[in-house]
């Protein structure tokens, strides 16, 4: 049996990875730098998990995955350096296993790509295609975020991040929206641009290409794609069109899909916003496409109720709606924020962290402005992940560049703060949203803990 030892295994595509492996027979170990949800559910399954990176943990390991967050200075990569251990980075191995799998389904874009590949693993396993699935996000009907199948499906979400897509090779690709994200390793936006262009380009002449046709980047490169291309959006020139939105409460959204300029039925989400119509317009062309009726797709997407931290439901605190969300772009906050706005009526908390000094700096003058359809919005300290402060940005600049355009902006810093400030002003029918990549999910988590225990302390 081979061992595969996966360093960083308690982040998204490494842990789908090794539950994949573990699904196909391989012996699993891993680490990572701190206990979480996800490597105890690993360790449940039966994987060896060890915290703190130490050379040690790599004994008997085949091969060593690693993740680029990690990178190639942990002491374990380089102790499998030393040892002649083969390395990969997950990406790597990701793409391996497409290829072993056969018809990969790679879904990328700056926004939604999550949601959206979500979306498609649902229809195609209700429509009888058995995919395997690697998302990254956590998705209750997948209980976590991966799927081991036995057809030659698989659907993945691949991203742009170091260009680690570029590893795969898909039959079929779809392209949310190309944004200028990861300033760290894209310089400008023609950089991301460049980088799709050879993300499509690895598609085979035979492959399918799919692009959200309102994005005017995304529908240049499926222009200029010499095979299948399939066009969406809400424009009646494009394949399949979007018409005639109107909210669902308490928080869904429909609209009428057209193919071809000819109506074909009204699609009903529970999750709220234009952008979840976009992602699910994307996954029923994938799912037409593959062969899968219209009325499978519409019905599993009636049903769909999201990801975890895609604009999640968390409960209630002194009659607040509590929810979390992980948009942490510029665009993704405004769409958030106005899919919220479209439903809600009354005042609207906004709570986010910053994620990433590096993006924080160069889109400042973006984020200043994506706070406008929130009533309030507390600013946190930003969250470091792979990088150290370099001393020229923090939350406080964040705070007076919105400022300019927002009403009320406070940056509160640390978490203890914000969760007092929260229990002293929350008033019945607020909308709490914490938002963000980081660890800002925590004081959702605070909310509804004091909740519990007020509960607790009124019924003694």
């Amino acid at each position: 049996m081979k061992h595969l030892h996966f360093v960083g295994i308690g982040g998204a595509r490494l842990s789908g990875l090794a539950k994949l492996y573990l699904d196909r027979g391989y012996q699993i170990s891993g680490s990572d730098s701190q206990e979480s949800k996800v490597t105890r559910n690993m360790a449940q399954k039966g994987i060896k998990i060890s915290y703190g990176h130490n050379p040690i943990n790599i004994q008997g390991a085949d091969l060593v995955v690693y993740t680029n967050a990690v990178g190639m200075e942990n002491s374990e990569v380089l102790e499998a350096k030393r040892q002649g251990i083969p390395l990969q980075e997950g990406a790597e191995l990701l793409g391996q296993l497409m290829q072993e799998v056969g018809k990969g389904i790679a879904i990328a874009g700056t926004h939604g790509k999550t949601t959206t590949s979500a979306m498609t693993a649902l229809i195609l396993t209700e429509g009888g295609l058995d995919p395997t699935v690697l998302i990254g996000g956590e998705l209750s009907k997948l209980q976590g975020n991966h799927r081991s199948g036995k057809s030659p499906y698989m659907v993945v979400e691949a991203c742009e991040f170091k260009r680690s897509f570029l590893n795969f090779r898909p039959q079929m690709e779809l392209i949310t929206n190309i944004d200028w994200d990861h300033p760290d390793c894209f310089p400008s936006l023609n950089d991301v641009v460049n980088t799709f262009k050879d993300f499509v380009d690895l598609l085979p002449p035979q492959g399918v290409l799919l692009t959200w046709g309102d994005d005017p980047n995304a529908w240049n490169l499926g222009r200029r794609f010499a095979g299948k291309y399939i066009s969406f959006g809400y424009q009646s020139h494009f394949d399949w069109q979007i018409s005639d939105m109107r909210p669902v409460p308490p928080l869904g959204i429909a609209a009428r899909i057209s193919y071809h300029g000819k109506s074909q039925a009204e699609m009903i989400l529970k999750v709220p916003g234009r952008h979840n119509l976009q992602n699910a317009m994307g996954a029923i062309a994938i799912a037409v496409e593959l062969g899968i009726d219209l009325s499978t797709a519409l019905r599993t997407l009636a049903e769909f109720n999201g990801v975890q931290r895609r604009f999640e439901m968390k409960g209630e605190y002194k009659g607040a709606i509590i929810v979390d969300d992980y948009a942490h772009h510029p665009s993704a906050v405004r769409s958030t924020l106005a899919a919220a706005r479209q439903f809600y009526k009354g005042r609207i908390w906004c709570v986010f962290q910053p994620h990433l000094f590096s993006r924080t700096k160069f889109l400042l003058a973006e984020f200043a402005k994506s706070f406008g359809d929130a009533d309030i919005c507390l600013l946190a300290d930003i969250y470091p992940a792979r990088e150290t402060d370099p001393g020229d940005i923090s939350s406080k600049d964040l705070a007076r560049a919105a400022a300019e355009y927002h009403h009320d902006v406070r940056y509160l810093g640390g978490f203890d703060r914000i969760f007092e400030y929260l229990c002293d002003n929350i008033q019945p029918g607020d909308l709490v949203i914490t938002m963000g990549a980081g660890d800002v999910w925590k004081i959702s988590e605070n909310l509804l803990r004091e909740a519990q225990t007020n509960k607790l302390e009124v019924g003694s």
